[in-house]
This record gives structure tokens, C-alpha cells and sequence, in this order.
């Protein structure tokens, strides 16, 4: 196939932007950052799970506090009521039961003071792990957020890249004569290069040395013909000035 030394270095320069094209998306694929916060995410997962768990504890004293409270105001109105109604009995038998329970009252606010107490020692030290909890979840969602961040901006970088180079191409592409353009694409799908160059006598496509007789063949072909990589099969793009 005839293609002139020039359609013959397009090809090269075509090449090199697949080459980088490629090599931007790899990039984008592997981003170090995005496996980080995959590796993040059991811990993020124990740190909301442990977060959830030190909350609902800190709950549950807090309604049993709530409870206890009632029920001390309610321990409080009765002995209220029973004392102002001793103050004015005077029947010695009804003084007598409003007595008894006002000592039954006083023992249950004793077990509910203290109860109370004991409580309110649970909740502190919940309000201590909550705190804790909520620390580290903090901490953890700020590295996520950081390293997010960080993602966003090389990807944002990547594309600008791969932006840039996939307009260039099109540029380049459209300068390549269409058969030997499909000729070049058509091998770039097959075996992942399309042009490389003829180095010397080593063809970068295989990154080999040629044998004699298949350098002879090659020198001799006009400069204006396509040859092929013996070990690849890539068009071989002969730069006399780069031998």
C-alpha cells in the first residue's frame, strides 16, 4: 500500500497520542487514591457501626433517667398529698395508714435516688463513649472526604488530558488518507499497535532486531510503500534521521 514518507509519520505521531490516550485511562482506572478509599470503607462501616451503638446506649440511660425522674415527681406529689393529709386527720387509724405510707413512699424514693445515681454514672460514662465514637467517625469521614477530594481533582485533571489529546488525534486522523488510516486502526484492535518506528535495525513494535535478510527486504522497499513488523506485524515507519 503507497503511502507517502509523511502519511507514514502521521502514523507515528497518531500512535503516540493512542499510546498516551491509553495510558490516561489506565490511569483514571487505577487511581491509587480510589483504592484507598475502597480500603476505607470497612472502617468507615465499624466507625458508623460503632458510632450507632455507643448513641443508643447513651439513649437508653437517658430515657431511664427521664423515667426514674417521673416517677420520683409522682413519688414526691403523693407524699405531698399524704403528709398535708396527716396534718389535718384526726382519726388515729387513717393517721396511722397515711404514716405507713409515707414510710413506704420514703423507702421508694431512697431505691429511686439511688437508682438515679447509679444511672446517671452509666450515662456519663456512655456520654464518654459516645463522644469517643463520634471522634473517630469524624475522623474517619474527614480522611473520606479528603481522599474524595483528592479523586475528584486528578480526575478532573485526567479528563482535561484525555480531552486535549483525544482533539489532537482527531486532528491527526484527519490528515491520514482513509486506506491507510483503516489499515492502521484495523491493526491497532488486533495486536495493540498500529506504527512504531524502525530504530537502527531494531523495530520498536517487537523491540527486536531485525535479521539481515529482513532489513535488506525493507531498505530496498520504495519509501513510499508501507512495510510491516516481521515479529508484530505493525507498520513500521522508516526515520532515517532517528537510524
Amino acid at each position: 500500500m503507497k503511502a507517502s514518507p509523511r502519511q507514514q509519520r502521521l502514523l507515528l505521531d497518531l500512535q503516540e497520542l493512542d499510546t498516551t490516550i491509553a495510558r490516561v485511562r489506565r490511569k483514571h482506572a487505577t487511581l491509587p487514591e480510589r483504592a484507598e478509599l475502597d480500603g476505607l470503607s470497612g472502617e468507615i462501616a465499624a466507625a458508623r457501626e460503632a458510632y450507632m451503638a455507643a448513641q443508643r446506649e447513651l439513649d437508653t440511660h437517658t430515657a431511664e433517667i427521664e423515667r426514674i425522674e417521673a416517677d420520683v415527681k409522682m413519688v414526691r406529689d403523693r407524699r405531698a398529698r399524704d403528709e398535708e393529709l396527716l396534718a389535718r386527720s384526726t382519726a388515729a387509724k387513717e393517721a396511722q395508714a397515711l404514716q405507713a405510707e409515707l414510710d413506704t413512699l420514703a423507702h421508694r424514693m431512697s431505691e429511686l435516688e439511688d437508682r438515679e445515681l447509679a444511672v446517671m454514672e452509666q450515662q456519663e460514662q456512655a456520654q464518654a463513649a459516645f463522644t469517643e465514637a463520634e471522634r473517630v467517625l469524624g475522623g474517619v469521614d474527614a480522611r473520606r472526604a479528603e481522599i474524595q477530594s483528592a479523586i475528584d481533582a486528578a480526575e478532573a485533571q485526567l479528563k482535561r488530558e484525555f480531552d486535549s489529546n483525544t482533539e489532537e488525534r482527531a486532528g491527526v486522523a484527519a490528515e491520514v488518507q482513509r486506506d491507510v488510516l483503516e489499515v492502521y486502526e484495523e491493526l491497532r484492535g488486533r495486536i495493540g499497535i498500529g506504527a512504531a518506528r524502525l530504530r537502527g535495525t531494531v523495530s520498536e513494535a517487537s523491540n527486536m532486531a531485525l535479521t539481515p535478510a529482513e532489513l535488506t527486504e525493507i531498505r530496498t522497499t520504495a519509501p513510499d510503500e508501507l512495510v510491516f513488523c516481521p515479529g508484530t506485524g505493525a507498520i513500521l515507519v522508516r526515520v532515517e534521521d532517528e537510524a
